[in-house]
């Protein structure tokens, strides 16, 4: 029996390709930031804004065919900049910004370009080796400061290769030049499930797992070359995977670690507005609280009752409805509230500063005790869902 802790994607993509397997999550459901909840009409992703996208064709097949029903969507996303939208990601929107300030980000790269620089050594300087001065301070700087709520010259390089595409040169001058183009291609195409919200993914995957939930694993112990789960209850296997926060899990077996990471908040409105037929926009501004804002009602009609929006805005830490309300309105989206609910979870970004430089030790910790850690937070890695889902089937061979 192999034993795996925590029901969130990765626990559930694991259970799902280990049969022989038991899934204990602590909270009363599954699913982890995959989490919908229905409200008078409306279905709200609690856990922020998902969706089902992949550069690898077959994971993608994969996780639609577990879906299920879905719509198929071509993105449709922007970044609020200086009271305009322009198109996602910013440098294949510069084309939509006046000809002076286009003249000045094509200058800046140019320059930029044929420059000697020094090899970056954090986040930072990272975007102005690649992007320049001009993009990364008009974008770059203000939306990641707002996300990661720590000095951009304290996060590594580590992050850098998974998370931030590289653009190919002409397609900046292409914008620059007022040429349309087309950046983070795997995600211009997306799914997203007919009805139930993107928790509709994660209760399917539960009905292939054995599954016990409610149950909050405290201690790992080892006893005759068994591994024993204690919770309420005692849990007896032969292996152990670990989806929960690798510093949680960590403790389970007596060592103590500080992360960095950063909580977050998600503020669900549905009532009345007339709003523009967007998928989300990413917010830099630093008088608006949400760093990004999602309309629920164009990803599926079911998300909202007839003639209704449903909008969830995202907080890189805590923040209050009233304040997103205000945001909304600052930034044009005039809403008519009907309902309006807040969410707050622990875990959300793993931010990669100084800190990480444990992670190694702990992940080492933690296979010397006979525990894999696994996922997001379980490995302490920064993974879209088709990775998880990936890495759970490469994981299940391996068991």
């Amino acid at each position: 029996m192999i034993g795996i802790i925590g029901g969130g994607l990765a626990g559930l993509s694991l259970g799902y390709h280990v049969k022989n397997s038991i899934v204990i999550e602590a909270k009363d459901r599954v699913g982890g930031l995959l989490r919908s909840e229905y409200v008078e009409g409306y279905t709200f992703d609690t856990g922020g804004s998902h969706i089902i996208f992949s550069k690898d064709e077959n994971a993608l097949r994969e996780l639609v065919n577990i879906v299920g029903r879905v719509v198929e969507h071509r993105r449709r996303t922007f970044i609020h900049y200086k009271g305009r939208f322009i198109k996602y990601p910013f440098e294949n929107g510069i084309y939509m910004l006046p000809k002076e300030e286009r003249f000045e980000i094509l200058y800046d790269f140019f320059m930029n370009y044929v420059r000697e620089k020094e090899k970056p050594k954090n986040l930072l300087e990272w975007f102005y080796y690649v992007f320049g001065k001009a993009i990364t301070e008009k974008y770059l700087k203000p939306y990641n400061e707002k996300l990661w709520k720590t000095d951009l010259r304290k996060i590594t390089l580590e992050w850098v290769g998974n998370r931030v595409p590289n653009p190919p040169i002409e397609d900046i001058l292409k914008s620059c030049v007022g040429i349309p183009t087309e950046g983070y291609k795997h995600q211009l195409r997306f799914y997203y499930p007919l009805e139930g919200g993107i928790e509709t993914l994660a209760r399917n995957l539960a009905k292939c797992c054995n599954v016990v939930t409610n149950e909050r694993i405290r201690k790992i112990e080892r006893e005759d070359g068994k591994f024993i789960l204690k919770g309420k209850k005692e849990y007896v296997c032969d292996r152990v995977v670990s989806t929960a926060p690798i510093d949680v899990t960590a403790k389970m077996l007596g060592m103590n670690v500080k992360l960095s990471y950063n909580p977050l908040t998600v503020v669900g409105i549905g009532g009345k507005g007339d709003l523009p037929d967007f998928h989300w926009v990413y917010v830099p501004d630093d008088d608006v609280i949400f760093h990004r804002v999602a309309f629920l009602h164009n990803y599926s009609p079911n998300m909202a009752p007839e003639n209704r929006i449903n909008v969830i805005a995202e907080v890189s830490g805590k923040a209050e409805i009233d304040e997103v309300l205000e945001g909304l309105y600052k930034i044009g989206f005039n809403v008519e509230p009907e309902i309006c609910l807040k969410w707050e979870w622990d875990y959300a970004y793993i931010v990669y500063d100084e800190s990480y430089g444990q992670v190694e030790e702990v992940r080492k910790f933690l296979i010397e005790n006979g525990v894999i850690p696994f996922g997001r937070f379980g490995n302490w890695e920064y993974l879209n869902m088709d990775a998880v889902w990936v890495k759970a089937k490469e994981l299940a061979r391996e068991l």
